[in-house]
């Protein structure tokens, strides 16, 4: 499950890299941005792609560290009340570290 994800992101996170590699390409052609008609455009995707690799490498860290807890046995426990994650909330999100009722109850307590 956890290996399975982290390829997914892996490559995710590959792809992403290459696109931007393309933007940089496509950006050192221009030096003047305000009258480069696609200067806008490839601003937008920059911000966006970077944005994309922030979230893959952050879920990478989680994976691995999900990983980390499966080796130490303890993968599957939530950290706040120490219960049992139910299996289906696993599939969902692997590197998920608190049951449904304690990320309830941190995500209440965040809003306030």
């Amino acid at each position: 499950m956890i290996a399975a994800r982290r390829g997914v992101v892996a490559g995710q996170l590959a792809d992403v890299e290459r696109q931007l590699v393309g933007i940089r390409v496509a950006r050192g052609e221009w030096t003047d941005e305000e009258h480069d008609p696609e200067g806008f455009t490839l601003t937008h995707e920059w911000s966006r792609l970077e944005g994309a690799r922030a979230e893959a490498a952050a879920e990478l860290v989680e994976l691995d560290a999900a990983a980390a807890r499966v080796d130490a046995g303890a993968f599957g426990v939530c950290e706040r009340c120490a219960q049992s994650i139910p299996d289906a909330q696993l599939e969902r999100r692997p590197a998920r570290t608190l049951c449904v009722d304690c990320a309830d109850a941190v995500a209440r307590r965040a809003r306030r």
